[in-house]
């Protein structure tokens, strides 16, 4: 260590309260709702080598571990005192930007004129323009459809503002106003940074300044190698999937497979992610730059970290120790130009996986997932007034959390979107033309469990005006639910309905962009979290008290726990005889009936052979050569199993119909048949 131990609390405190600093001035100082508010945005301060070495844990965004900033910081030297990097480019910045509404800005900051640290920001965009209001739509098959992309430039060179720069990125969106506003906040962060390391320096030097973020860097990393040592050494496999989409019954856009092998050793772990999905045509793939310790890959190692060790310095160092095999040109690790804008899909699948790896290596300490998805819901009207189209957000909506260790699951919120705030009625009646009818907890939704999981959420929207259009990402869990674990249940699925109870009612399954008259209504319910542990041992008085609260209805209650409740109160007699009557759930997991019955239809080596085959092709051919091959597969097998001889006979038949020499692409599948 080359800081005294009394220096380096000091300073760890002061660079906390840095990137603190920094994100309460960007939240006072901004714009939009939806930094103001849900608080979609991050600070931190990364190494000349671009290694954050702080970053804020009560305010903005957690999502700042594990940034690959090396890229961005390299594209724009050499710096001046002044300069400000600006860029969206998600292949630019080598994974730093992973979708166009995330504006990223980056500084310099000196001690006397060296350059000791880099200060980084990013805002969430209401709107960066394209072609649907918001920016983002799962149904993106082209990056010129998701908006304006910003290459690493300078917005500001030695102090002065590039005003071109500026209008242009702000004439391009359809909320000009507040993207000028959020930018400007940004750069009154990125001086707060400044400031403060000014201070810091003057007081300690920038000696012992660079010696305490090493020191604290290497701490991190250390005491993450002591957790992993907790766990068994082994290999452990978990696969899950982003729902795909299906008309009347028959699949039209097959499921994303997510496969995360987590091998832990000697302290230090590897992901896998062989036999995942190729690069979709979805606007669902992840732009990691194939780095391993990339911030959507660790997001719940991390988390599991700081559970465990609620002291342990919250940096970079905390990844140092994870390796990772990410196969190019899969949704992981896609290749340039990729579609990217509901990427947090496979980015809270990515985490269910490593949870579920976890659960595995450490049985005990295990969770059930939580909801798996943020429904942000953007809503977007002309102004009356003006014609001017406006954009608001409506909502950020998640489910509940899974159930914990000792602890019921959250209710409302979740491990995966949990930092995200709600953005109160009032202003978005206010801001939009819509009546918010209904917001509550889901009753009836959280896993049964001895710690059930978190409940979701109910909205009910009404629309005031006609030409009220939402467009709502992120909308999963609708087949698929949050598993439970160690005999808890999982968690009710999601829907979305129009009109509920009309005579126009429509199930609208995953929203994408939804257009609404005057007097319609839109209602949505968000997944629960999985259970956790015997839903049995639950004492009987704690299932009354769920129900008091509107969480577990009289019926749920003998349904999924065997308690019978009287006017609120347990009825003794009942109870017993329903319990005696539940069924016992064998397995570490319970993944629901729909996921069992998807993998008894197509079988893991099955769907993995089908991948191993469409890697085989130039990237640019695999996102359709695997939907084709895949649809055609299941429409052979009907209602029956889907087997490796099959997929072979599609690939030979119908995937690649263009000339292609199949030759090297059928062999793997006629390995695994």
């Amino acid at each position: 260590m080359r800081s005294s131990p009394v220096v380096l609390e000091i300073l760890s405190h002061r660079l906390t309260a840095v990137v603190e600093e920094m994100a309460e001035t960007i939240r006072r100082t901004s714009f939009s709702v939806f930094v103001k508010q849900t608080a979609d945005f991050g600070t931190c301060l990364v190494t000349p080598e671009g290694e954050v070495f702080a970053a804020p844990r009560a305010i903005s965004g957690n999502l700042m571990i594990g940034i690959p900033a090396r890229t961005a910081i390299e594209s724009l030297g050499p710096y001046r005192p002044g300069d400000v990097g600006i860029s969206n480019d998600p292949d630019a910045t080598g994974g730093l930007v992973t979708h166009l509404p995330d504006i990223w800005l980056w500084a310099p900051l000196y001690a006397g004129e060296r350059i000791v640290a880099f200060a980084f920001s990013f805002v969430h965009s209401s709107d960066i323009g394209g072609d649907v209001p918001g920016s983002i739509s799962w149904a993106h098959t082209d990056r010129c459809q998701e908006g304006l992309l910003i290459p690493p430039a300078k917005l500001r060179e030695e102090g002065r503002v590039n005003e071109a720069l500026l209008r242009t990125i702000v004439s391009n969106t359809r909320v000009p106003e507040q993207n000028r506003g959020d930018i400007e906040a940004q750069l009154t962060g990125l001086a707060t940074a400044q400031r403060r390391i000014d201070e810091i320096v003057a007081a300690y030097g920038a000696g012992t300044l660079t010696d305490a973020v090493h020191d604290l860097l290497d701490e991190a990393a250390g005491r993450a190698t002591t957790l992993v040592t907790g766990l068994r050494d082994g290999s452990y496999t978990f696969v899950d999937h982003v729902e795909g989409l299906a008309e009347d019954g028959v699949t039209t856009v097959p499921p994303t497979r997510l496969s995360l092998e987590l091998t832990v050793s000697g302290g230090r772990t590897h992901l896998s992610f062989a036999g995942t999905s190729p690069e979709v045509a979805e606007a669902i793939n992840l732009p990691t730059g194939g780095e391993p310790g990339h911030y959507m890959l660790v997001f719940a190692l991390v988390n599991y970290f700081c559970s465990l060790d609620p002291g342990i310095p919250y940096n970079s160092g905390l990844v140092r120790g994870i390796t990772a095999e990410l196969p190019p040109g899969s949704v992981v690790n896609p290749g340039p130009g990729a579609t990217c804008g509901v990427r947090a899909a496979v980015f809270f699948r990515i985490m269910d996986c490593v949870l579920g790896c976890l659960a595995q290596a450490a049985p005990r300490s295990a969770f059930a997932t939580s909801s798996g998805a943020v429904a942000i819901a953007t809503v977007a009207h002309a102004d009356p007034r003006t014609g001017q189209r406006r954009v608001s957000v409506g909502q950020p909506l998640t489910g509940g959390s899974g159930g914990r260790p000792g602890r019921d699951g959250l209710n409302g919120t979740s491990f995966t979107g949990g930092w995200l705030r709600n953005v109160p009625n009032e202003l978005l009646e206010q801001d939009a033309p819509v009546l918010v009818e209904e917001y509550r907890y889901r009753t009836d939704s959280g896993g049964a469990g001895r710690r059930p999981g978190g409940a979701g959420i109910v909205l009910r929207l009404r629309a005031l005006a006609d030409g009220v259009t939402l467009a709502v990402r992120g909308m999963e869990r609708l087949r698929f639910q949050p598993w439970g674990v160690n005999g808890g249940r999982p968690g009710a699925p999601g829907r979305a309905v129009l009109n509920p109870g009309a005579a126009d009612e429509r199930e609208l399954g995953r929203i994408n962009v939804v257009t609404l008259a005057a007097g319609d209504v839109l209602l949505i319910e968000t997944a629960g979290g999985g259970g956790l542990g015997d839903p049995a041992a639950r004492e009987p008085d704690e299932v009354a008290a769920d129900s008091a609260r509107g969480l577990v209805s009289t019926e749920h209650a003998l349904r999924a726990y065997g308690v019978a409740l009287r006017e609120g109160a347990v009825d003794v007699t009942r109870t017993e005889a329903g319990r005696a009557a539940l069924p016992v759930r064998a397995g570490l997991f319970d993944l629901g009936p729909a996921r069992e019955a998807y993998d008894r239809q197509w079988p893991p080596p099955v769907q993995e052979s089908l991948i191993r085959a469409v890697e085989r092709l130039p990237r640019a051919r695999r996102a359709a050569a695997y939907r084709r091959a895949y649809l055609a597969a299941e429409a052979r097998a009907g209602s029956g199993v889907v087997t490796a001889e099959l997929v072979t006979d599609v690939i030979k038949a119908v995937a690649f119909t263009d000339g292609a020499d199949v030759t090297d692409v059928t062999d793997v599948t006629e390995e695994q048949g």
